[in-house]
């Protein structure tokens, strides 16, 4: 060949060369490429002929030839294939020492077959032929042109290619452009890949084939399984385009490729979010935002970063990490991985979105620390008490150290508070400035969210309360009235509903409501839990359970019982079209707002006990008893009009007195 044409450069040097190959028995010690044909014949069996003989002989397919080049046909006469056997040991050395895929190959044993095009011998031309002039130098004649042979029959396969791909990187005036078969030329296994999307990322290449029209990348990055780091294989594509198309508009390049500026500026960028996707593996809350000019499909959402819980919800993915390579543990990985790998990790996060009850995969570049809002809860208008028993509570019942069992094991071990008063009073605010003020998670449900089926209500429910339990979170039911409130005996689906959710909450043990005032077993039990847990949570008390916690614990319960009367009253009046004008005096004191002076008095003591004893022999239950820690929180106000209510329910509850039902109803009524 002529050296005016010669595109390769030979003085590239490689490290030193291997022990001398072993000849098989002088298979492929000719310096020379034998080439056949293989057809069908008549009975559809194969058979093998000299390329441009019609009849074989029997030394027509020679052991002792360097290459060998078969084509393949069908029965039609297209060209199925073609294979390039390799069988001189000088090549298979080279081969071995300068190609990463055959580093391992048993060059001693068996000759190397190279299906279809030598696209490696190409991508790997400078190091072969580096090799090929050290053995020129060491004065090793034969192994020098048997590697020349090797070259040069890479030249003629590829001769078009190379004139175009030398083309390619001679044009200075225009653009570098390339056609798409050619593309197989830019890239070689090993490769970092660098992938331009809105956010850019790099995978390793394993291997590159052309399927149907369309470039097939099979490569390589770091994931997440939910137990460990490790590879895992992904692929991408260029699709099929006509003509030449400038290397710039490519979306995948190689790494390499880029401007020394941006590579350096993209290193950077790739090693720092590598390691953030390391450092959010487990369970962790975090904060979700689409970054300038993006759009995910996401809404602005705290998440939990959850793999094994993304995993688990049926999503139908999952991560496999490859056996043959290295895999990390969580605690090693950020010690362990090298820059490279840091730049080739995946660059999204499973995880489940709060906001949405959704789950699905959240760009790492995206997601950050949540900055939690501790003063919401102190700007939360409510009774000092109330949100000192609110923090005590849900503190203590945090504490693993804690425990207040019921008989049955596994039951009786929630917290649930009822949060109860008209819209835009601040229910779902005070749910949400406690997980802000405790930094927890909060799970959100509404019937939007579970439906109205018996069925859809306790799925979800159940995926709820599993999920609340795994993350340590809180978990409000919004809008719980439409599940909870007393069954009608002509809905019999929505009474499906009700007994659905009460059973869920029963057996899950987590969400329950109080509906009685009377105080059975189980609310003498509930209220000694909670009068243990506020005990607890009393420093003064050095965890002894005085009568103010007990006091403190009955209060709420017997505010939601009256509370719950004069709705009962109002109904009544609506039902019999009668119009009610309070007039009674403003001078009753709700005994729950009484101070600590007064609740410590023997009289104040007695009188409650009394009220108690009354409230047992008068009270009227709910429609569904619960078994679960009950705390029930009004949030309706300190209204003049409430306060006149309190006092003519009170009045009506306490019941006994000097007049009959039906004075007491008459003295109600002014008009009929």
């Amino acid at each position: 060949m002529d050296s005016n044409t010669e595109p390769f450069n030979w003085t590239t040097s490689l490290p030193s060369l291997p022990a001398n190959p072993i000849d098989l028995d002088g298979a492929g010690a000719i310096c020379e490429t034998k080439r056949f044909d293989s057809f069908y014949n008549a009975s559809g069996d194969r058979f093998i002929l000299p390329a441009g003989k019609k009849y074989t002989s029997k030394t027509a397919h020679a052991n002792e030839s360097a290459l060998t080049v078969i084509n393949y046909w069908d029965k039609k006469q297209d060209l199925e294939k073609t294979t390039l056997e390799i069988k001189s040991p000088f090549m298979k050395a080279a081969i071995q020492k300068v190609i990463p895929e055959y580093a391992t190959f048993n060059i001693d044993v068996k000759n190397i077959i190279i299906d279809g095009e030598p696209h490696c011998l190409f991508r790997y031309h400078n190091e072969i032929m580096s090799y090929g002039r050290e053995m020129w130098e060491n004065q090793n004649e034969e192994a020098a042109n048997h590697i020349r042979h090797l070259i040069l029959h890479m030249w003629e396969t590829f001769a078009s290619e190379i004139r175009h791909f030398n083309d390619l990187k001679l044009l200075a005036v225009s653009e570098p452009s390339l056609q798409h078969k050619h593309l197989w030329m830019l890239f070689r296994p090993g490769d970092l890949v660098y992938v331009q999307a809105d956010e850019p990322w790099v995978f390793r290449l394993d291997k590159m084939i052309l399927s149907g029209k369309n470039w097939v990348f099979h490569g390589i990055d770091i994931d997440y399984n939910g137990k460990k780091f490790g590879y895992s294989e992904i692929t991408e594509c260029i699709e099929y385009y006509e003509g030449l198309k400038p290397l710039k508009e490519l979306y995948i390049t190689t790494f390499d490729r880029l401007p020394e500026d941006e590579k350096l500026n993209k290193r950077e960028m790739l090693i720092s979010r590598g390691r953030k996707f390391v450092a959010i593996h487990g369970k962790r809350h975090l904060w979700f935002e689409d970054g300038p000019g993006k759009s995910s499909g996401w809404m602005k959402t705290r998440i939990m970063a959850d793999h094994i819980g993304w995993y688990n919800s049926n999503s139908g993915w999952q991560v496999f990490l490859r056996d043959d390579k290295k895999k990390y543990k969580p605690e090693e990985a950020l010690e362990s991985l090298t820059e490279e790998e840091f730049m080739i990790c995946y660059t999204h996060v499973s995880g489940y979105s709060l906001r949405e009850n959704k789950w699905g995969r959240f760009h790492i570049d995206d997601i950050q620390e949540i900055t939690f809002d501790s003063t919401a809860f102190n700007d939360l208008i409510l009774p000092k008490d109330q949100k000192a028993q609110l923090l005590s509570l849900v503190g203590v019942h945090e504490d693993d150290g804690f425990s207040f069992d019921d008989l049955i094991k596994g039951k009786g071990k929630g917290m649930t508070f009822l949060l109860y008063g008209e819209p835009g009073l601040g229910k779902t605010l005070t749910a949400e400035s406690v997980a802000d003020y405790r930094k927890k998670p909060l799970v959100r449900l509404d019937a939007g969210t579970l439906g109205t089926s018996p069925k859809s209500v306790e799925e979800g429910l159940r995926n709820a309360f599993r999920l609340a339990e795994r993350w340590h979170a809180l978990l409000l039911l919004d809008e719980a009235d439409v599940y909870l409130e007393q069954r009608k005996s002509r809905n019999l689906t929505h009474n499906g509903v009700i007994s659905e959710s009460a059973k869920a909450l029963k057996l899950d043990g987590t969400l329950k409501e109080i509906a009685k005032e009377k105080l059975n077993g189980r609310q003498i039990k509930n209220i000694v839990r909670t009068a243990c847990a506020l005990a607890r949570g009393d420093s003064s008390a050095d965890g002894n359970v005085c009568k103010r916690h007990l006091e403190t614990s009955l209060r709420p319960m017997k505010r939601f019982n009256r509370t719950m009367e004069r709705v009962r009253l109002n109904e009544e009046k609506q039902v019999l079209g009668i119009k009610e004008v309070v007039e009674e005096e403003q001078e009753h004191e709700d005994e729950d707002e009484v101070d600590s002076d007064e609740k410590e008095s023997g009289d104040e003591e007695d009188e409650e006990d009394e009220e108690d004893e009354e409230d047992d022999e008068n009270g009227e239950g709910g429609s569904e008893e619960f078994e679960e820690s009950e705390y029930e929180i009004d949030l309706t106000g300190e209204q003049n009009e409430q306060d006149e209510l309190d006092a003519e329910s009170e009045e009506d509850i306490d019941g006994g007195g000097e007049e009959d039902t039906e004075s007491r109803q008459n003295k109600r009524r002014r008009l009929l």
